[in-house]
């Protein structure tokens, strides 16, 4: 995927070059190198983060400084919007994936088709039914929520180190 003419932001496909890539853009304007990145990030090893820079460099995305260190691009910051690895858990079912949000999309039709009979035969118990699955349909997202803001937190490293310097 192209941003401009020279960006090629399919580098930030991969968690650990996206994270280098968010974490120069939280220190922008200032640089950084290699060891201070995976210090600051807890990656394991310093060939690991060069590997993910270089990767970084070749998109056009962060330079790399006569002094071996690395800085953001002043056009890195104008990306807004990007796609973010995440993991969709699914269930094997006859040899097939089915992601579970085809559960929980299930789940609601189910509910409504339901909720609308009773509506037909029984006004209250509608009623009564209707808010007990608007209730469970409720928890179900706020759990696909908190799975997806989980796995998003990986990439907000600065918001954890702030928080433990508190």
């Amino acid at each position: 995927m192209k941003l401009h003419d020279n960006q090629d932001i399919e580098a930030l496909d991969h968690p650990v070059t996206l994270k280098l890539f968010l974490y120069a853009k939280a220190i922008y304007p200032k640089d950084f190198g290699v060891r201070e990145a995976k210090r600051k990030l807890d990656f394991n090893s310093p060939s690991t983060v060069l590997w993910h820079l270089d990767k970084l460099v070749e998109a056009n995305l962060i330079e790399k400084l006569p002094t071996n260190r690395y800085k953001l691009f002043q056009s890195g910051l104008e990306i807004k919007e990007i796609n973010v690895p995440v993991k969709y858990t699914a269930q094997i079912i006859r040899g097939e994936l089915v992601p579970r949000r085809i559960f929980l999309i299930s789940f609601v039709i189910t509910a409504f088709l339901i909720t609308l009979v009773f509506t037909i035969l029984n006004p209250l118990v509608a009623s009564i039914l209707g808010s007990v699955l608007l209730g469970i349909n409720a928890v179900l997202y706020i759990l696909n929520y908190l799975a997806i803001k989980r796995q998003l937190s990986y990439y907000s490293w600065w918001k954890e180190k702030d928080d433990n310097n508190k």
